[in-house]
């Protein structure tokens, strides 16, 4: 977990092609980031986005660094379609990754291994982010993929602990029964069970990293929130839980 908070020195451009629609950022680190942070991603959503990437990263997963960021109002001030898009104050920040796009379904597949699906799809039931969702035919995968290097990145979190899951909710995931080939077995579970637990170990220190103005302003609420994101990753002690991992 990167506790060290960078300034933003210079917003590039914005990226409409996503759909919190970020900033290209260039930080005082020299390098590129892409920024999200309020009104255009909630506080909740922030924190998502911050508890998520860091439970990824204890897991080693693969995904970009990121960062906590500041940016100030002068950098958005003087140009009218960003002044209201994005606050001063703390936002959340990915390395820019030059050359990669959106991962396709023969690539999520064939260039992913079938322990890494395994891990992401169960990541992704743990934290109940269902967002990641493709086909032949298309969809929302938020998987990025560097084809030069043949490496994937996953992206995108803000949407987890948004609820508990629905059912169905997550038949349409890259890696759902419809469109693998593996299932979890006893040693998956054993193993997978493990790393969560270990993981999670570091949600304490997560919580008191994050930005206060990031919190809500209901006391009762924020701590509400929050009790709520541990008892979601609480269900990694739960047999039910695992039963819905297939």
């Amino acid at each position: 977990m990167a506790n060290e908070i960078l300034r933003v020195q210079e917003i590039i451009k914005r990226i409409p092609d996503c759909a919190t629609e970020p900033f290209l950022c260039r930080c005082d680190d020299g390098e590129l980031y892409v920024v999200k942070g309020m009104p255009c991603v909630t506080k909740k959503q922030l924190i998502a986005e911050w508890v998520s990437a860091c439970l990824a990263s204890e897991l080693k997963l693969s995904l970009p660094d990121f960062r906590i960021v500041y940016v100030d109002q002068s950098l958005t001030e003087y140009v009218p379609a960003w002044k209201n898009e994005l606050s001063e104050g703390y936002a959340f920040a990915t390395k820019f990754i030059a050359g990669v796009s959106p991962i396709t379904f023969t690539q999520a597949h064939k260039n992913v291994d079938e322990k890494s699906q395994k891990q992401i799809y169960l990541f992704d039931k743990w934290i109940n982010n269902s967002d990641r969702t493709l086909s032949p035919q298309g969809g929302n995968v938020n998987m990025i993929f560097d084809y030069l290097n043949n490496r994937y990145y996953l992206i995108d979190h803000n949407l987890a602990f948004d609820h508990d899951e629905d059912a169905g909710e997550f038949e349409y995931h890259v890696y759902s029964e419809r469109h693998r080939q593996w299932l979890f077995d006893f040693v998956d579970k054993m193993e997978g069970e493990d790393e969560a637990r270990k993981a999670k170990e570091c949600l304490a220190r997560v919580f008191e990293s994050i930005p206060q103005e990031w919190m809500l302003e209901d006391v009762d609420e924020n701590q509400k929130f929050l009790d709520f994101v541990e008892s979601t990753l609480d269900r990694i002690n739960d047999e039910v839980f695992w039963s819905n991992i297939k």
